[in-house]
C-alpha cells in the first residue's frame, strides 16, 4: 500500500492575482519593445516567464516545506559563494557589479539571497521560540546571534556590489519578522537605531552618486512640494524623474491610450525596468495605475491572510516574509516614479524587464501558494 499526498485546496485568489500581473508585465514589455529598435528584450522575457511557470509549479506542487527546512543552511553556503562570484567574476553595469553569467544566463544572487534568509530567520526564530522571552538585547545576542551575523555577512556582500537599496526592503521585512515573533521591542528599536545610521553614513560617504540621488529627491518630492519650496530644475542629472512624472501627469484619468504614450520613445531610458509604473500611468492614466497597485494589496493580502492561518509558526513567518519581499518591492518602485521616494534602481516585480526577478518573485508565489494549500494523504495499491 502507497501513500501519496493530494493538494485538495489552494488560494486561486493569488494564483489569478499572479496571473494577471504577469500578463500586464508581458504585454507592457511588448508594447515598449514595439517602438524600440529591436523586440530582443520582449523575446527573452518570455522565456523567463516560461521558466517562471515551471519555478512556480516546482515551488507550489514540489517541494516539501518541511524537508525544505533541512536545505536552508546548503542555500546560505551557496548563496554567500555566489555572491562573492559576482565580486570576481562578475559584469559592471553603470558602476555596479549586481550578476554573473552561468551557462550563459545572467543571475542577480541578492535576489535569491534576500528569499533565503527569510526562511532562515522563519527556521531560528522558530526552532528558538522558547528563548524569545528573553530577547532584550544581551539575551538576543546569546540565542540569536547568528541572525545577526549571517545577515552582515550577506549585506556587506550585497553592498559591496553597489546594490544598497534592496537592502533597506530586505532589512525592512526581516525587522518585521521580528516584530512579529515578538522579540523584545527594546531589541529591536536597538537594531532599527543602528541600521539608520549605518544608511545615513552609506550614503554620505559611499559613492557620489547615491548623495546625488537625494539632493534630486529633495527637489522632486511630494514632501518637498507641500512646503512650497523653489528650485532649480535645470539641471540634467534629473532627467530620468522630471520625464517620470511628465509621463505620469499626461495620463490623467484614463490615460493617453498605448498609441499615444511617448515616454516609451526613449525619453524614459528605463522604461521596461526602473519607471514601468510611469508609462502604465501615462497609457493607462490614474485609473490604470490604480488598479496595478490594488492587484499588489491583494497579492499582499491573501499572503498575509493564508500565512497567519498557520499554526506552525516557521510557515507563518516565511509566509509573510515572502509577502512583504513582494510588496514592499513594488511600493518602492512605485513611490519613486512619483517621486515620494529617490531613485533606487528597484524594479517593479512581474512586470519590470528582469529574469532573475521574475523567476525568484514566481517561485515565491508558488511557496505561498503551497503555504496555502490543503493538503490530503490518499493510499493506493
Amino acid at each position: 500500500m502507497k501513500t501519496k499526498t493530494y493538494i485538495a485546496q489552494y488560494d486561486i485568489v493569488l494564483l489569478f492575482t499572479y496571473i494577471v500581473l504577469i500578463d500586464i508585465g508581458i504585454f507592457m514589455q511588448l508594447n515598449i519593445s514595439s517602438v524600440r529598435t529591436t523586440m530582443g528584450f520582449f523575446y527573452r522575457q518570455s522565456i523567463w516567464l516560461l521558466l517562471s511557470f515551471g519555478s512556480l509549479y516546482f515551488a507550489f506542487k514540489v517541494i516539501d516545506l518541511e524537508k525544505f527546512r533541512k536545505w536552508i543552511f546548503p542555500l546560505l553556503f551557496v548563496i554567500i559563494l555566489m555572491l562573492i562570484a559576482v565580486l570576481v567574476f562578475g559584469d559592471t553595469v553603470k558602476g555596479a557589479v549586481r550578476s554573473i553569467h552561468i551557462w550563459k544566463i545572467n543571475i542577480q544572487p541578492s535576489l535569491l539571497a534576500r528569499v533565503i534568509l527569510i526562511f532562515y530567520f522563519a527556521h531560528i526564530l522558530d526552532k528558538r521560540k522558547r528563548q524569545i522571552d528573553d530577547t532584550r538585547p544581551k539575551g538576543f545576542w546569546k540565542h540569536f546571534n547568528q541572525l545577526i551575523v549571517i545577515t552582515i555577512i550577506i549585506y556587506s556582500l550585497i553592498l559591496a556590489e553597489k546594490h544598497f537599496s534592496p537592502l533597506i526592503i530586505s532589512g525592512i521585512t526581516l525587522l518585521s519578522l521580528l516584530f512579529i515573533a515578538k522579540i523584545r521591542l527594546s531589541t529591536i528599536g536597538i537594531i532599527l537605531a543602528t541600521c539608520l545610521i549605518i544608511i545615513l553614513l552609506v550614503i554620505q560617504f559611499g559613492p557620489a552618486y547615491r548623495s546625488e540621488r537625494m539632493k534630486i529627491y529633495t527637489k522632486y518630492s511630494l514632501f518637498h512640494k507641500a512646503l512650497n519650496k523653489e528650485s532649480d530644475y535645470t539641471g540634467t542629472q534629473d532627467y530620468q524623474v522630471k520625464e517620470s512624472l511628465l509621463s505620469l501627469t499626461g495620463g490623467r484619468l484614463t490615460g493617453t491610450s498605448s498609441k499615444r504614450g511617448t515616454g516609451k520613445h526613449y525619453f524614459l531610458p528605463e522604461a521596461k525596468t526602473d519607471y514601468i509604473f510611469s508609462i502604465i500611468g501615462e497609457e493607462y492614466g490614474f485609473l490604470g495605475a490604480l488598479f496595478v497597485i490594488g492587484l499588489y494589496i491583494l497579492l499582499f493580502s491573501r499572503a498575509i491572510i493564508n500565512s497567519l492561518r498557520q499554526d506552525d509558526i516557521f510557515l507563518k513567518l516565511a509566509g509573510i516574509g515572502l509577502g512583504m519581499n513582494i510588496f514592499f518591492n513594488a511600493i518602492v518602485n512605485v513611490g519613486v516614479s512619483i517621486a515620494i521616494l529617490p531613485s533606487t534602481g528597484v524594479t517593479l516585480p512581474f512586470i519590470s524587464y528582469g529574469g532573475t526577478s521574475l523567476l525568484v518573485n514566481s517561485f515565491s508565489v508558488g511557496l505561498l501558494l503551497n503555504i496555502s494549500a490543503t493538503k490530503q494523504k490518499l493510499q493506493s495499491y
